[in-house]
C-alpha cells in the first residue's frame, strides 16, 4: 500500500512538472518599447498568452522579430472587450521557427504619451522537458498517455487562472476608477448646493434690507 502512494506521489509530481509555463508581469512605460527574449529551436512551435492588465485603451503592439532580426509578428492588440473568446484570441500568438536562436518578443508603447501599459505574459519556461521526450520514457509504461493529459489539464488551467486573474485586476480598477468619480462629483454637489444656499440667503436678506418698513407721512 505505502508502495502504491509512493508511485502515485511520482506520477503527480511528473504531471506537475510537465506543467510549462510561467508569468511575467511588468509596466511599458509611455513612449518606450520593451522586449523579452526566448530561445526556440528551429521547427519548433512557439506558443505564448498576454494581457494588457491596466493602462489607456487597454492596446499595445507587440512584436516578434528572429534571431537575424526579421519580423515574425507586428500586430496592435486591444483588450478593452467584454467578449472573452475575444480577448483569448487577441492575447494568444504562436509562431513556428524557422531557425534556432534567440528569438525576440517585444512590447512597443510609443504610440503613447503619458499613458503606460501593464503587460501579463504567460509563457513556457524553457528548461522543461516536451512530451515527445517524457513519452519515450521505458519505465512509464502505458501511464504516459494519462500523465500527459494531466499535464495539459493543468496547463489549460494555469492559463485560465491567469485570464481570470487580469479580468479581476481589470474590473477592481474599474470598480475603484468609478468609486473615485463618485465621490468627486458628490463633493462637487455639496459645494454648488451649499454656494446656492449661501447666494439665496444673502439675496433674501438684500431684499429685506432694501424693502423695510415704510414711514407714513402725518
Amino acid at each position: 500500500m505505502q508502495k502504491l502512494h509512493t508511485h502515485l506521489l511520482v506520477l503527480l509530481s511528473m504531471a506537475v512538472g510537465l506543467v510549462r509555463s510561467s508569468v511575467l508581469t511588468f509596466q511599458v512605460e509611455p513612449r518606450t518599447m520593451d522586449c523579452v527574449y526566448e530561445v526556440v529551436e528551429q521547427g519548433k512551435t512557439f506558443n505564448m498568452d498576454f494581457e494588457v492588465a491596466r493602462g489607456g485603451l487597454l492596446d499595445i503592439k507587440v512584436k516578434i522579430f528572429s534571431p537575424s532580426g526579421d519580423t515574425i509578428i507586428d500586430k496592435m492588440v486591444f483588450f478593452n472587450q467584454e467578449d472573452d473568446k475575444r480577448l483569448e484570441e487577441e492575447g494568444h500568438l504562436s509562431f513556428q521557427a524557422l531557425a534556432s536562436g534567440e528569438h525576440k518578443i517585444c512590447f512597443d508603447n510609443t504610440m503613447s504619451r503619458w499613458t503606460a501599459k501593464v503587460v501579463s505574459m504567460l509563457i513556457p519556461t524553457p528548461h522543461q522537458r516536451g512530451h515527445e521526450n517524457i513519452a519515450k520514457l521505458e519505465h512509464l509504461g502505458p501511464v504516459v498517455d494519462s500523465i500527459i493529459k494531466i499535464a495539459d489539464n493543468l496547463d489549460a488551467v494555469t492559463r485560465t487562472q491567469h485570464h481570470m486573474a487580469i479580468r479581476e485586476r481589470a474590473h477592481q480598477d474599474t470598480q475603484l476608477s468609478t468609486n473615485s468619480r463618485v465621490h468627486w462629483m458628490a463633493a462637487f454637489e455639496s459645494c454648488i448646493l451649499i454656494g446656492m444656499s449661501m447666494f439665496q440667503l444673502y439675496y433674501v436678506r438684500q431684499w429685506l434690507s432694501t424693502k423695510g418698513p415704510r414711514r407714513r407721512r402725518i
